[in-house]
């Protein structure tokens, strides 16, 4: 009698062995896409940062028709809007817009009036309304925590506390300067602004004579690591009184931000290794964040007369 062994058949499933290799596989290929993943979202970041400035410069355009010049840095040299306020009506934002009466130092407090809790409220949830606009996908979203703090203003404004306000994530250029009016220094030389946007009066096409296509315009606004919503970097975008919350300067002093954690109050962006901006012709274009200081001099300068060089 012949006995034969009979063998059990095999159990389904994976060995120990087997199933190690198939996740090791699955962790390369991993490896592999997300950088892939990484870089089509931050193109299509930087598609959509594009497309808000090219909207910006757009509506400067159109209020430039309107009145002659591109819009103010800040319509006062005391509390009123800034240049973000003032070019709402081209952003399809004229409901908002109309929300803040014109010569009102804010949208609850009528000049001379006098401040009342109600009007305080009121201009809190005014200014508190995001514009998604004026947001950089790569930074942060109309949706995030946008509210800038609040903080002491000089006596003998309106408000001794700056009004609460939504952020944004550009900021108009004012020069090379860093001021947004001439300021003339005893026993010295004046000091002027020499930017595409100026306190109360704006720039008019025909005194930008270094040419609209050399001229910057507006760029994403650098805001140091940890200072979100924090003044002056990242105040709000409308309060055209503490000017540093919605411009920068660019230039030898001014240089762009290279690394997020640059404590400097200038232009930078959270786009790897180059900043956006729009041109005052309405074009925009990518600059390296390691750029020539001189040569982002000349470019933030509208009437220097210099020759620009390659960039």
């Amino acid at each position: 009698m012949i006995c034969r062994i009979i063998r059990s058949p095999r159990p389904p499933g994976f060995t120990l062995i087997e199933l190690l290799v198939v996740i090791a596989i699955i962790g390369i290929l991993v490896g592999l896409l997300l950088p892939a993943v990484q870089q089509a979202r931050e193109a299509a970041n930087r598609v959509k940062c594009a497309n808000n400035l090219k909207q910006i410069g757009l509506a400067s355009h159109l209020f430039a028709d309107r009145h002659g010049a591109l819009p103010p840095s800040r319509m006062s040299m005391a509390e009123g809007p800034s240049w973000a306020w003032l070019i709402l009506p081209d952003l399809e934002q004229q409901n908002l817009y109309n929300m803040w009466p014109e010569g009102w130092p804010y949208p609850g407090l009528a000049p001379g009036a006098p401040v009342t809790p109600q009007g305080i409220a009121q201009t809190a949830e005014t200014l508190d309304t995001p514009v998604p606009t004026y947001f950089c996908p790569s930074f942060r979203s109309p949706g995030d925590a946008n509210s800038a703090e609040v903080f002491t203003q000089p006596s003998g404004c309106v408000l001794s506390q700056a009004a609460r306000g939504s952020v944004g994530d550009y900021a108009a250029n004012i020069g090379s300067t860093g001021l947004d009016y001439t300021v003339s220094i005893p026993n010295g030389p004046s000091v002027a602004q020499n930017g595409a946007l100026r306190a109360v009066k704006g720039v008019r096409f025909a005194e930008i004579s270094d040419g609209l296509s050399n001229t910057l315009m507006v760029g994403e606004k650098h805001v140091p690591r940890g200072s979100e919503g924090a003044a002056p970097w990242d105040c709000g975008i409308y309060d055209g009184h503490n000017v540093p919350c919605s411009t920068r300067a660019a230039g030898p002093s001014f240089p762009l931000a290279i690394l997020p954690q640059d404590p400097g109050w200038k232009f930078g962006s959270r786009h790897p290794g180059l900043t956006l901006f729009v041109f005052c012709d309405g074009s925009v274009h990518m600059l390296s964040n390691s750029m020539d200081r001189y040569t982002l001099g000349l470019l933030a300068q509208c009437n220097d007369g210099q020759v620009i060089p390659d960039y």
